[in-house]
């Protein structure tokens, strides 16, 4: 997976998030309205830290 998008009414599973090496996570406005939206933040960490980038779109 090279690119993932999360929104409230749709995301990748938190394995695939977990298992990104590269690419770009785009996070939208209503991603944090998500009842898992604090396992995303734990797996976003983990990616960013491998060097994965995560980028807030303004809709």
């Amino acid at each position: 997976m090279t690119g993932a998008t999360i929104r409230q009414e749709s995301a990748p599973a938190l394995g695939d998030i977990r298992a990104m090496a590269e690419g770009t996570v785009y996070l939208y406005p209503s991603a944090t309205e998500r009842e898992d939206w604090p396992r995303y933040i734990d797996a976003l960490a983990s990616v960013m830290a491998k060097g994965v980038n995560v980028q807030w779109v303004r809709s």
